[in-house]
């Protein structure tokens, strides 16, 4: 039995990586010194020495990205890239069930961490420029630790799907992966040891403190990755989500914010007036995308049918009846929490992992997992009907002839909220020209008239498998 995460560490004090801990994800202190001396003496070897990386970027594709090993900011991304715990973020889908509908949405996370990194180090940049002399002190002392944060935030996303895990696995439990990204950062040594050599000592405990919000640092450490309305973080995923769906909803120049973005003099981080209406625009696109994409019928109703499959799986287990299952996802149906989980076995919840579960699933002799699990594999959602009376009836009916388990084969999804007010109620300030700071839903008369709405509801659905069908006759 591996030891449960110690969920009340307040910081003070290191923690050490389990021993016991056997994952390709984390490397002891031992393994890294001999990976950094392997490294060196290859470099030696061939007479190459730190410079600048070029990578292609679907958000960039005519210039790409370049990151600068000179560059304080981008150091960071360029040192810490490699990681273990980095690049396992290649193995966790960014958007779930979406390429149940746009074939080409099928972008890991790693992608996203890396963009998320690379713009925060670009704002930094571009804010270091035009910053009073102590805000520029304090970006250059804080701003390294910031972009680490900004690769490291989702370290904590877990299969599959990323935020469709908390639902199929732990459903009552309110989504914690940002909790549990901490809990990895303290834990992995080797990381927090490599981090101090490129940025300093303390980066790591300054990099707790800042993922914490702690309020010994400065506001915007943590609201330019993590804050409401817009942060590098969204202002990453909106674009980068849409690209990949192969849509324009999401389209929002951010060098147009990054121009008016400003840290106040008490550690604030606002938007000049100028940059208002580009604001505007990024709101409406991230409205559309989650109206458009993540919101979208079929991609739900895939969303459901993996939860049904964590569901069934569970009762299965509870009653020994599980026939395939290995260690890791016998301790996730056992567990009534992630804070129950090892290390090991959280890093173990890749999606490569899950749809091998999923493929052995589908050939399980209980018929309810075998063909849960097998229309997932092959892609054939259940079908959506309106959700009202006429077909609550003829749909649930027709569910109870066919032999099916209704509970696992009939479901009714709810109108699902696309939220304002409490978003935009949250979000950074507008700095007027006299200085002054004012709510951007006051500023903006578009925004504040979304903020007056709690919520846009799509419509809620009525789902059942097309097999209810087969012998159907029309009147």
């Amino acid at each position: 039995m591996h030891p449960q995460f110690d969920w009340q560490n307040d910081g003070s004090k290191v923690p050490q990586v389990d021993p016991t801990v056997r994952s390709p994800f984390v490397r002891d202190l031992h393994e890294q010194q001999l990976h950094e001396n392997a490294r060196a003496g290859y470099l030696a070897f061939t007479g190459k020495a730190a410079k600048p990386i070029f990578m292609r970027s679907s958000l960039d594709l005519k210039n790409g990205v370049e990151l600068d090993p000179s560059c304080p900011f981008e150091r960071v991304i360029y040192h810490l890239m490699d990681e273990p715990v980095v690049q396992r973020m290649r193995h966790i889908n960014q958007i779930a069930c979406a390429n149940w509908v746009y074939p080409d949405a099928v972008q890991s996370r790693r992608g996203h961490i890396l963009g998320c990194a690379y713009l925060t180090a670009e704002v930094l940049s571009k804010l270091n420029q035009r910053a009073a002399p102590e805000i520029r002190g304090q970006i250059m002392e804080w701003g390294p630790v910031v972009v680490a944060f900004g690769l490291t935030h989702d370290l904590g996303h877990i299969a599959p799907g990323s935020h469709l895990a908390q639902k199929v696995w732990f459903p009552n439990e309110k989504d914690c992966h940002e909790e549990v990204s901490h809990h990895i950062l303290e834990k992995d040594i080797a990381f927090r040891q490599k981090l101090e050599q490129i940025v300093g000592q303390g980066a790591a405990d300054k990099l707790d403190r800042v993922t914490r919000e702690d309020p010994s640092v400065p506001e915007w450490t943590w609201r330019l990755i993590t804050g409401g309305g817009w942060n590098t973080d969204r202002g990453d995923w909106v674009p980068r989500d849409s690209q990949f769906c192969g849509v324009t909803y999401g389209y929002c120049d951010p060098k147009l914010i990054i121009k008016h973005l400003v840290i106040t003099p008490d550690g604030q981080l606002a938007i000049g007036e100028g940059g208002v209406s580009t604001l505007e625009s990024f709101f409406r696109s991230r409205s559309h995308m989650y109206g458009d994409v993540y919101y979208h019928g079929t991609s739900r109703i895939g969303e459901r049918m993996h939860e049904l499959v964590g569901q069934r799986a569970r009762e299965l287990l509870a009653s020994g009846q599980l026939h395939f299952c290995d260690d890791t996802m016998e301790a996730v149906l056992s567990a009534p929490s992630v804070k129950n989980l090892s290390l090991e076995n959280i890093l173990n919840m890749t999606d490569m992992w899950w749809g091998y579960h999923i493929h052995k699933w589908s050939s399980e002799p209980d018929i309810t997992l075998q063909k849960l699990a097998t229309s997932i594999l092959l892609r054939e959602p259940f079908k959506k009907f309106p959700c009202d009376d006429y077909h609550r009836n003829l749909i649930g009916k027709l569910v109870e002839g066919s032999g099916l388990d209704k509970r696992y084969f009939y479901f009714e999804l709810p109108p699902a909220p696309i939220r304002f007010k409490k978003d935009l109620d949250s979000a950074m300030p507008v700095q007027k020209r006299d200085g002054s700071l004012v709510p951007l839903t006051q500023h903006s008369r578009e925004l504040g008239a979304l903020a007056t709405l709690e919520s846009v509801q799509k419509d809620g659905l009525i789902a059942a498998p097309l097999d209810i069908w087969r012998d159907f006759r029309p009147a």
